[in-house]
């Protein structure tokens, strides 16, 4: 990705790029995270950054990359110097007919749904924390008459600091051809998958192995409508995640797609799998100072699935989305009011996509609504969400810490609230709170339950400067050792642009 957005800087004009450098003075009265007699500690960070965006032409993508050295006062031991980006890009390799994307990721964060700190906490800076993935994905794309097309292969890698996830692989390959309206009142779709993940010999305890899953489908459309559209689907499909069994099912269903107004889009899909009913069905709606959105989902998933860049954005992203658009038309700029924003919230878009610590397939069940409202000095959003994920095969091999290892079933409920008010052109007040619960199946005692609560007052300094002061708090209690603590920080910060 370093690659991809230094060559375009050399070769297109419309290239954004911005260095900068940002500085970070942070206390903590609970450094360790212990339940009683917790370490304060002072932390100072120098992190330098560039941004690199590019929007138009055959080659478009973002990067995002910064140098994170954290030193200690106290606890000299827990200094660190580590990369963290966030990069996804697209060439158009030959006009109209290969194309090439790339992903890559790299933070520290803790992925726990039981113990350790809450999912995005700046200190979070272990080397056990850390996750990278990358991915490399060319397809051909072409028409045959009316229909369109096309074969790819992707090829998507998870590394982990820690022993409980290690490494992981996924290759797959694809193959669709279509035409929705190929009759007018009828249409029709036909696809094909299949894919092959491997796990590294480091993240479990008896060795490395392998799972596979094939699926096909063919697709029936009637499209009642210009707005209105029926999906009639069946195929069928096979996967070896049981222990190696290889089990085969049939796969029937169908679906809709309805725009009533050019603001409002409702999705669902519902079909009968090998693990029972899966859906996915979606509402969004937009009026002038407002968004709404609600879905429902259930799926098959892992943790480099999960962390794949490019997944749906959470509302922290649209709300902080819609503050850069209301305040800049730089793309560069934009880009630094969006990161600015979610900072001041607790939230880093590098570790937005929330999983768990597994190294297990689970069949994953995710509700959420929110919404967020959207003044002259303000915007506001609420955020429910609920995942209910039962892990797939048996959990002998997995390592102790896995958030599976001691249960098939683990559900978690949260809910968000955040608040950027305007206090003039270049200061805002910031406050966010998040209540969650995570549980494990009944029996196993597993439930922890915590609480992130900040307020924070970002300013631009000048053109190229800016600056803010956030006090947080967070309080865990739970069941399992690490899971029971308190903690208050209050953190400085001043970056520069150049």
């Amino acid at each position: 990705m370093f690659a991809f957005g230094f060559v375009n800087a050399a070769l297109a004009q419309n290239v954004t790029v911005t260095p900068s450098l940002e500085a970070r003075l942070s206390w903590t009265d609970n450094v360790n995270t212990e339940s009683s007699g917790g370490k304060s500690d002072w932390l100072a960070e120098v992190s330098p950054g560039v941004t690199i965006t590019r929007a138009a032409g055959r080659i478009h993508g973002n990067l995002t990359a910064r140098w994170r050295n954290v030193a200690h006062t106290n606890e000299s031991g827990r200094n660190a110097s580590f990369l963290t980006l966030q990069g996804q890009g697209e060439v158009e390799a030959v006009d109209d007919l290969l194309f090439i994307s790339l992903s890559a990721a790299s933070n520290r964060n803790n992925r726990s749904a039981f113990s350790g700190r809450s999912t995005n906490d700046s200190l979070n800076t272990s080397s056990n924390d850390e996750t990278r993935t990358w991915s490399i994905a060319p397809r051909l794309q072409f028409h045959l008459g009316e229909a369109r097309g096309s074969v790819g292969y992707s090829s998507r890698w998870l590394h982990s600091g820690s022993v409980t996830v290690g490494r992981q692989r996924r290759g797959e390959w694809t193959a669709q051809l279509s035409d929705p309206s190929a009759l007018s009142l009828f249409g029709w779709g036909v696809n094909y998958s299949r894919s092959e993940s491997d796990y590294g010999s480091d993240t479990t305890s008896s060795g490395g192995r392998k799972a596979g899953q094939e699926n096909g489908r063919a697709t029936l459309y009637i499209n009642a409508s210009p707005q209105f559209r029926l999906r009639a689907i069946g195929g069928y499909e096979s996967n070896d995640y049981e222990s190696g069994n290889d089990e085969r099912g049939t796969i029937w269903g169908g679906g809709f797609d309805w725009n009533p107004t050019e603001r409002t889009t409702i999705s669902a899909t519902s079909e009968k799998r090998m693990f029972g009913r899966g859906y996915d069905v979606s509402f969004n709606h937009r009026m002038a100072r407002s968004n709404w959105h609600l879905s429902f989902s259930k799926d098959l998933s892992s943790s480099l699935q999960a962390l794949s860049v490019g997944g749906p954005p959470t509302q922290e992203e649209l709300l902080c989305a819609q503050l850069a658009n209301v305040l800049s038309q730089d793309p560069a700029e934009r880009q630094q009011i969006y990161l600015s924003c979610l900072n001041a919230l607790g939230f880093d878009p590098i570790t937005s996509r929330r999983t768990v610590l597994t190294n297990a397939q689970y069949v994953d069940k995710r509700a959420q609504a929110g919404f967020s409202l959207i003044g002259t000095r303000n915007t506001l959003g609420f955020t429910l969400s609920r995942s209910d994920r039962s892990r797939i095969g048996a959990g002998g091999s997995l390592s102790s810490e896995d958030d599976f290892a001691n249960t098939d079933r683990l559900i978690t409920t949260a809910l968000s609230a955040n608040l950027n008010h305007h206090l003039s052109a270049r200061t805002s007040l910031t406050a966010s709170v998040t209540r969650s619960r995570s549980q494990g199946a009944t029996g196993t005692g597993l439930d922890t339950r915590r609480l992130l609560a900040s307020v924070g007052l970002s300013t631009e300094l000048g053109p190229h400067t800016y600056g803010g002061l956030t006090y947080r708090y967070q309080r865990s209690q739970g069941s399992t050792a690490g899971s029971d603590f308190t903690e208050n920080a209050v953190i400085a910060n001043i970056g520069m642009r150049f």
